[in-house]
């Protein structure tokens, strides 16, 4: 990678630090070529400056490093990075101190112009979203509303042929918020190493926060029903474990082994209860996330994975994924019927 393309995203990157506490995204302007570009970048930033005056937050320090992990050049005008990224946003709500902290993989398309100056080509984000696609076949044999699986899922085996089929089991009991959170802290920038770990990994997440706060698996022989996970040398799941969209059917049913309730507003969440996103407003829950705090507020400060994310405001008007349209689902985990 030659120096003047380093030297450029460092310099980006100590901007957007500055950009993160004082607010003046108008200095990131000179990092992009096309009008529209830009545009679409100062959105967002504009969407963070509103979710921090509605807060009454003081953002006070942004530490985000970067690491390269691999580039490519096309001719001497055209470039390709990809980044790990990592963030720590400190800032202060009612005089309480809070850190946010994110990891996640950027791939960054640049071209240099007339003066040598390398510019981005797209806003940053646009290539790894929070979102999954959900445009894959098995999607469409399924149709909305039913299971289906990201394409980024591994297949796993449906059911192993020298095993019973099993029946749908539940065991009753309560659910420790306080080992839910515990797991959810412990893991929310790395991997259980008894799980598979998915690309599109949100729900698969909070499916093990959820099971490590006491929550029982309703195993079942069929991937469309129960919540489950099976190891092994042949691991399988049910979709309701992997699937964002399914796991929210799932809680919506108020059926074991969640024994949910649905919520009018998130500050009726307690720590360990979980909050599904459909970011286009189209009935295609796409996100999933557990509540690890309150903040002053006492509005949700969640835990994600996909792109991992610690004490994240629950809103997520700072994703790429983000639009007007978004809608919210905020579960109640109970854990036994009432």
């Amino acid at each position: 990678m030659s120096s003047t393309i380093m030297d450029r995203l460092q310099a980006y990157l100590h901007d957007v630090n500055r950009v993160w506490v004082d607010g003046r995204s108008e200095r990131l302007y000179g990092y992009y070529g096309e009008s529209e570009v830009w545009g679409k970048a100062q959105k967002r930033w504009q969407r963070v400056r509103e979710k921090e005056q509605r807060r009454k937050t003081i953002p006070f320090a942004s530490k985000l490093r970067a690491t390269p992990l691999c580039y490519a050049t096309i001719g001497e005008d055209l470039a390709e990075v990809v980044l790990s990224l990592s963030q720590q946003l400190y800032y202060k709500q009612e005089n309480v101190p809070y850190v946010q902290e994110c990891l996640r993989v950027e791939r960054v398309r640049m071209r240099r112009d007339d003066d040598n100056l390398w510019l981005f080509l797209e806003p940053w984000g646009t290539f790894f979203p929070d979102r999954p696609s959900y445009d894959t076949e098995e999607y469409r044999q399924n149709g909305r509303g039913q299971a289906e699986q990201s394409e980024s899922l591994p297949a796993p085996s449906d059911s192993r042929q020298d095993e019973p089929a099993a029946k749908e089991v539940v065991v009753r009991g309560g659910y420790n918020r306080a080992k839910a959170v515990a797991y959810a802290e412990t893991y929310w920038n790395s991997y259980n190493p008894a799980y598979l770990r998915f690309e599109v990994d949100c729900t698969n997440f909070v499916s093990q926060c959820l099971h490590a706060g006491g929550i029982p698996m309703l195993y079942a022989n069929s991937r469309s029903r129960g919540w489950w996970y099976r190891g092994g040398a042949r691991p399988s799941w049910s979709f309701s474990w992997a699937v964002a969209h399914s796991l929210y059917l799932l809680l919506r049913s108020g059926k074991a082994p969640f024994y949910a309730r649905q919520v009018a507003s998130p500050d009726q969440l307690e720590i360990g209860d979980v909050i599904c996103y459909d970011f286009d407003g189209d009935g295609r829950w796409q996100h999933n996330t557990i509540v690890v705090a309150k903040d002053a507020a006492g509005m949700p400060l969640v835990n994600a994975h996909t792109t991992d994310s610690r004490q994240r405001y629950w809103e997520y008007r700072d994703s790429t994924a983000y639009t007007p349209n978004i809608r919210y689902g905020f579960f109640h985990i109970r854990g036994a019927a009432e």
